[in-house]
């Protein structure tokens, strides 16, 4: 193991970005807590929050170096509250069946996004998995409105929606499990 490389991370980013660093191949990475993997070219990512506060603080301990704090300014971002009327109240709070169903859904993501590969497909180009208007973008909020002028905030949005015709061919956007 040579002597030290400098780490490279932005000054600043938006609310809700994916930060890609570099760092030496053997140093030791941590982010709200968490150790970050570092690939063997010193390469390593991490996901600043929707409502993130600023400044994050990205510890790296490089050998033979002490751990350093590399401090990520945080701009806020603007994100846009849709309040959307007539949609069915059943949509808005599901029956039981399909309201189970959901819940497992979000458990298997929650489940999924706790992996830790030793994979650095995050640091190659993505693709459109399909062409499409956008129809919903991450960390964008929805508030239902109810026929009787409830409102029924949802939580922002995880993910980018792409609206398709229906059987139209999605690719994955990158390599992965």
């Amino acid at each position: 193991i040579a002597g030290a490389r400098a780490t490279v991370l932005p000054r600043s980013v938006e609310q809700g970005a994916l930060v890609i660093g570099t760092t030496h191949p053997a140093a030791t990475v941590e982010y709200e807590g968490r150790r970050v993997r570092v690939s063997p070219d010193g390469v390593f990512a991490i996901g600043i929050a929707r409502d993130a506060g600023s400044p994050a603080v990205v510890v790296v301990a490089q050998p033979a170096n002490p751990r350093t704090g590399h401090r990520i300014e945080g701009r806020p971002r603007d994100w846009p509250v849709e309040r959307i009327t007539g949609v069915p109240p059943k949509t808005v709070k599901p029956p039981p069946g399909i309201a189970a169903r959901i819940a497992r859904e979000q458990a298997e993501v929650s489940a999924a996004r706790t992996r830790d590969d030793a994979r650095a497909d995050f640091a190659q180009a993505f693709r459109w998995p399909v062409q499409g208007r956008i129809s919903g973008r991450f960390g964008n909020a929805r508030v239902y409105v109810l026929p009787d002028a409830t409102d029924v905030p949802q939580t922002p949005h995880s993910g980018m929606d792409i609206a398709a015709p229906s059987g139209t061919p999605v690719q994955a956007p990158a390599p992965g499990v």
